[in-house]
Order: structure tokens, then C-alpha cells, then sequence
């Protein structure tokens, strides 16, 4: 790899220029993480900036989304690591990360940490950043946005996450700092949830994960690529309800609503075992399923009912 040693030689404004054309775009970002499971090694594990740990931990190889450059390896390709290294590759690249992710401001509500009261406004807390670190030596720093991105956690045992708080942790922020949680939490598609006991014990977790919580959980199907010659992807980004699209370092993952969307504007890249339109849908059936049990055990319990939170379907387009 070359090295420009005469970059501290131009002028401030075009360093500035090229810093800034280095860090992620505007657009709402999607995040990988691993399960963190009591017992095995390997991955590191995520930490808050006052080195709380949480159960989750930086993704494994194994579950790397396949390059969609033939001539790339497969990689972590989370937002995160787009413009993660400008932390630590000198002074000043560090300082045009932190004028822009302005994390050094990071305020506390002046208020007791019990008290609730929001003293933020939800605009302003759109717009804040938030970092922690995976550890290790050294440290490496993940900035994500709360409010806006997508944060996709690769499961090891469904049964240990805990649903209640894994918003929080994902946020990577105290509750005195304005935030109660993120708002887009991905779970990947396993094609075993198709039919069966498999299928049976997936909805009933779902289904009671899904109850009590506010926040979007995406079902992300990485067989479930855009047409090439689909029509233009009509995305929102606004407000934190209405995102539907979110962006990796070499792909974006966009919301897919129905079936006459699914069989005419997206393909089926998944293993066949008979005919691809006998698989395309089954992430959807899928969802649509979840939707109707939670509907179904809203009814049943009447007024002592706790809302649920919306359930939607992702694949994904190169960029």
C-alpha cells in the first residue's frame, strides 16, 4: 500500500475536504454484531465508553456477508468500520472525527439518573452519535447513531439474548444522555424457521421478544437481492419510524413490503432444493406469521395487553 508523505504540505482546506470524503455518508448506516455467549472466546466484545460490557461482541468471519465484488474477500462491511480508523490513524484525523461525531460533547440530562423526564428533544437526539469500543489491544472504535441506523445482531442462541435491555446496550449511551434505546434492531433470516419444530420455536420466541419493546425488528434475508432492473428504491430517512433503507460499507439493505413487490422487484439467490419461487417468499410468510401471533395474543389477553413492536422484512442492493 502507498503512503502520501507530503499530506501534511497542502493546504488546511483541502486536507479537511479529503478527511471528510473519508467518513460515512449521511445516510442512515447498518452495524454487524456478534452474540456474546458466556464460555467461548475468539470475538471481542463490546464495551461503553465507561467500559460497561455488554453481550455482544464484534461479528465472526464465518458470518461475513459475501463480497459483493468478486474480486473482494468476504469482510465486516458495518458502517462502523467505514471511517473507524480515523479515531486512531493520527492526531489529525482524530480531530476531524471528533468535530464531526462530537463526541467529547456528549451531555448528561441535569437531573437525577432515575428520573425519566426526557431533557432532549427526539430532533436533537436523531442527530447525535454515540461510541463504544470492541476490546482488546488496542481498543477500536465503533460510532454509530442510535435513532437512525440498523443494528444487525448475528445470533449464536436465541434464547440467551436478553430482548428487554438489548436495545439499550446497542445504543451504547446512558439514559442520562437522552436515550432510551435504538430504534432498528435486524435479526438474519435462517431458512430453518421455514416449517417445523424449528419454525414453531422461532415464532413462539419471537413472539414473546416482541412484546414490550419499541423498537422496528427487521428480519433480514441475505438470499434476497433487488433486480438490477428494478425501478428506483423510494427511500425515507426523516424520521426514525419511516427509515426504510440502510447503508454498509458495499451494500444497502431496503425494506421489502409485499409480495407483489417481492416477485417482481427481487430475485431469489438462496440454495434451491426444488424451484427458486417455491423459497422466495418464505421470509415474508415468515414475518406475515410472527405478525399474525402477535396480533392473535393481543386479542387474547384483552386489556392486559402489552403492545408489540413492529415487525419488517430486509434484503439487500450493491452499491
Amino acid at each position: 500500500m502507498t503512503t502520501f508523505e507530503r499530506f501534511k504540505e497542502l493546504p488546511r482546506e483541502l486536507r479537511d475536504r479529503i478527511w471528510s470524503l473519508a467518513i460515512r455518508d449521511g445516510h442512515p448506516g447498518a452495524h454487524i454484531f456478534g452474540q456474546y455467549v458466556t464460555g467461548t472466546s475468539g470475538s471481542r466484545r463490546l464495551q461503553s465508553q465507561n467500559s460497561l460490557y455488554f453481550d455482544l461482541t464484534e461479528p465472526s468471519w464465518r458470518r461475513y456477508f459475501e463480497s459483493s465484488n468478486e474480486y473482494r474477500s468476504d469482510e465486516n462491511i458495518s458502517a462502523y468500520l467505514i471511517d473507524g480508523g480515523l479515531w486512531a490513524a493520527c492526531q489529525e484525523s482524530r480531530c476531524i472525527m471528533e468535530k464531526h461525531f462530537k463526541q467529547s460533547k456528549r451531555e448528561l440530562a441535569p437531573r437525577d439518573p432515575y428520573d425519566h423526564r426526557r431533557s432532549f428533544s427526539r430532533e436533537e437526539l436523531f442527530k447525535t452519535a454515540t461510541s463504544g469500543y470492541f476490546d482488546g489491544t488496542p481498543l477500536e472504535r465503533v460510532t454509530v447513531f442510535p435513532l437512525r441506523d440498523l443494528f444487525i445482531v448475528q445470533h449464536e442462541d436465541l434464547d440467551k439474548i436478553y430482548w428487554d435491555g438489548l436495545d439499550f446496550d446497542l445504543a451504547l449511551a446512558s439514559i442520562r444522555e437522552g436515550f432510551y434505546g435504538v430504534e432498528h434492531i435486524a435479526i438474519e433470516y435462517d431458512r430453518a424457521w421455514k416449517d417445523g419444530p424449528a419454525n414453531h420455536d422461532a415464532i413462539f420466541t419471537f413472539s414473546q421478544a416482541c412484546v414490550g419493546v419499541t423498537y422496528t425488528l427487521w428480519f433480514l434475508d441475505r438470499s434476497l437481492k433487488r433486480k438490477s432492473q428494478a425501478p428506483v428504491f423510494e427511500e425515507e430517512s426523516g424520521c426514525a419510524w419511516k427509515i426504510n433503507a440502510f447503508y454498509a460499507s458495499d451494500r444497502k439493505f431496503l425494506e421489502i413490503k409485499d409480495y407483489g413487490t417481492l416477485f417482481k422487484d427481487w430475485e431469489y439467490i438462496g440454495p434451491v432444493e426444488t424451484y427458486w419461487y417455491d423459497h422466495i417468499g418464505d421470509s415474508l410468510d415468515f414475518v406475515d406469521e410472527l405478525e399474525a401471533k402477535l396480533d392473535e395474543q393481543k386479542i387474547t389477553d384483552g386489556s392486559e395487553a402489552e403492545d408489540h413492536c413492529v415487525v419488517r422484512l430486509l434484503g439487500w442492493a450493491p452499491l
